[in-house]
This record gives structure tokens, sequence and C-alpha cells, in this order.
């Protein structure tokens, strides 16, 4: 070899030893910046329910897995998870806020929603726990067997919602104008409420997240007709039911919503090194035979993906064209319809800041707002601190939203 041939393997070796240095120094100064640090992970809803659960199993082992560091759960609900989104997004970019929130925001930045401040595709993404292929169900009582079946039905039925506006509202709302489905939205089924009203026979169907659904399918009470995204193999494919463009570009914005589920990311621009290490750290809690068995006990199903490819799944959701965001905008700025209810007697708690009543048969647990909500009592401004257990009450709410009745009218 000549002088200049060695000189050269010298300086490749050399750059490649300190490319190898510069790495292994920036992870350690990473490892090092997150001990004795407190990391605050968001979840954009109330405790409980599935956002949360995942949250809180996520933060906990990845707390595992970055030692010395604790994490912290914060809840920020409302506004459909927009108010917690906007705080993460608007935090530090220190690495020390990460978390999680409803997927269906890719639909809200779309149509450009009032009060949307973040921008999903320059978020710093963690990686997703699971994905959440989206099913159709109607009850095992009903003689509704399979798609075919549903396009048959001679006369209209009922299907459950929880809000109008909502990305679900959204979703259901064009496939029955698409599909021309024999089909009636009926909002204000919220939590589990779609799936009693299925089994008592107030609605024949409703639409949602698999995970959702499926124990009450094992159960016997409900039967799965087809999937939009996911994996599984024992259902059709809606976009393989149907030879209709339309439907299959719509079912093509549905998979790619559904395939960034159970997420994890933080705002803009957390300096690469640390990003990286939380992405290292996050597959090591995804990889956790602990955390995997803790979640198949609580029937959650786990499909990790990691940093660059969760944003690219981000990024295929929200490149949509003008056509099918003009539909989505049409199906999300539906005016969602009021509703009073004549309470009898109202159950207060927390100080006036909870709320029992019955509206049209339903017992309704409502949060009272002191922005929000205006509060009268015998024809005078009042506040949550007024309301006593016992008050008759006039309560004007939008169903799928009742924890935050618009107007409480009591005596």
């Amino acid at each position: 070899m000549t002088v200049q041939g060695k000189l050269l393997a010298v300086s490749a070796a050399s750059a490649a030893l300190c490319g190898f240095l510069s790495a292994d120094a920036s992870a350690q100064s990473a490892e090092s910046f997150y001990k004795g640090k407190t990391v605050t992970y968001i979840v954009a809803t109330d405790p409980g329910g599935g956002y949360d659960t995942y949250g809180r199993l996520v933060s906990q082992f990845m707390q595992k897995h970055m030692p010395g560091t604790t994490y912290v759960v914060k809840n920020i609900q409302g506004a459909g998870h927009i108010i917690g989104t906007n705080a993460l997004y608007a935090s530090r970019a220190d690495g020390l806020t990460i978390g999680t929130f409803n997927t269906g925001l890719i639909y809200a930045q779309l149509v450009k929603r009032e009060g949307v401040r973040f921008d999903l595709g320059k978020m710093s993404w963690v990686g997703k726990a699971s994905s959440d292929p989206k099913v159709f169900v109607v009850g095992t009582n009903s003689d509704v067997k399979t798609f075919q079946d549903l396009r048959n039905l001679t006369e209209t039925k009922n299907m459950a919602e929880g809000g109008v506006g909502s990305g679900s509202y959204a979703e259901s709302s064009m496939l029955i104008d698409t599909l021309k489905l024999p089909l009636k939205i009926i909002v204000g089924y919220v939590g589990d409420g779609d799936k009693m009203a299925i089994r008592r026979g107030e609605v024949l169907a409703a639409m949602g997240a698999r995970s959702t659904f499926e124990p009450y399918v094992q159960n016997g009470y409900l039967r799965m007709l087809f999937q939009v995204g996911g994996r599984e193999t024992d259902l059709p494919q809606l976009d393989a039911l149907v030879d209709d463009p339309e439907v299959k570009s719509l079912t093509a914005l549905m998979r790619a919503q559904s395939e960034v589920a159970r997420f994890t990311a933080g705002p803009p621009n957390i300096p690469a090194d640390r990003l990286a290490y939380l992405i290292k750290t996050f597959r090591a809690a995804m990889e956790d035979s602990e955390l995997a068995e803790r979640a198949a006990k609580m029937g959650r199903p786990l499909e990790p993906a990691y940093g660059e490819t969760v944003h690219n799944y981000v990024k295929a959701a929200l490149d949509q064209p003008p056509s099918m965001v003009e539909r989505l905008t049409r199906a999300m700025n539906v005016k969602p319809p009021e509703m009073t209810a004549k309470a009898a007697a109202i159950t207060v708690q927390d100080d006036g800041r909870v709320i029992l009543f019955e509206s049209n048969g339903e017992k309704v647990t409502s949060k009272v707002s002191s922005s929000r909500s205006k509060i009268l009592v015998s024809g005078k401004d009042a506040s949550g601190k007024n309301l006593a257990s016992g008050m008759t009450c006039d309560i004007v709410y939008i169903p799928g939203d009742a924890n935050e009745p618009k107007t409480v009218d009591c005596k």
C-alpha cells in the first residue's frame, strides 16, 4: 500500500472511530441528562379508559428502563383531547414532557378545527404501542349476520355514536353516506353506552376500536361484521367487500389513522440525542415481557413501532387530497343538537363540580365547568357551590358531551 493509501486508510478509520465515539458520547450524555429528572407524561383525557391505561402502562415501564428518572402521569382533559395536546405541543422541547392523545386529532387538524394549536407532522415521535383497527358490530340477537345482510335491510335502523363532530362520528357518517346504508346515527352513547344500547335493542349497530368491542364479542353479546385496518385475518376488510373507489379512498384514510394508535410523542424539536434515548427506552419497555403479560391480562393488544416509522404513518394520514378533506369537513362540522333534561332531583358532589341527573331514562354524570357552564339558581346567576342535592333543574347539554353542560337552571 502506498503512503497516501495508508494515510487515507488511517483517516477513514479515525473518522469511523470518532463517529462511533461521538454517538456513544451522545447516548451517554442523554442518559446522564435524564438521571435525577422527572418526566411528565400527559394523557389528554380523564383517568380511566384506553388512552389512560396505555399511557400509564407505557410510562411505568419507560421509567423502569430509564434508571434514576421519575415519570409522572398528568391528565389534561377537555375538548376531545385538544386541550391536552395543545399543552403537550407548547411544552418545553427539553425531552422532559411527552404524552398520548386521540388519533382522531389527525382529522381535527385536517379540517382546521377551532382550538387546534398543534401540527402533528412536526411533533417528536417516540413510538406507538398498538394499532387500533375499526370494526363494525351488531348484536348477536340481530338477524344481521353479514355485511350483505346489512346492505339488504328494508327499513332504517339506528346506529350508536358518542358526540357529533368527533372523528368516530365523521367516519360513521361518511361510511353510511358512501355505502348508502339504511342507518340513522343516534348520538349520546359515551363509554360503554353503545354496547349496552345494542344489548337493550335500542340500536342495531356501532363502530369503533376493535379492542373496546372484543370483550363483548367474546362474551357472546356482539358480532363483528367487517374491519378497517389491522392485521387480523378473522374478519373481512371493508375495502375487499366493496368495489367502489370512494369507499377505498375513505378506508385508506381510516387505515392510515388506525395504524398510529396508542402512541407516545413530544413537542417539536426535542434534541436528537434525547429523542433517540426516549425511543430506545420506549422500545425496551415494549419488549419487556412483564409489560406484555400485564397488557394481555387487561385485554390490551400490543403492536409497537418506533420513531420515524410512526412519524411516517402520521404524515401519510395527514396527506389527503382536497376532495377527502372537504368530505371530512362536512362530516365533522355538523352542528350538535342540544337537549334539555328536566331533572326531578339532582345529586351534587365535589362542592358543586359534579352533578348526577337522569335524562331519557339514562343516568348522566356531569362535570360542571365554572367558565363554560351557565348556572342559575331561582333565576339568579350562581356557581357550582350554590347547587344542592334534591334541587329540580333544567339542564341543557349536547348528547355525547354531557360531562360539560351548557346551562344548569335549578330551583
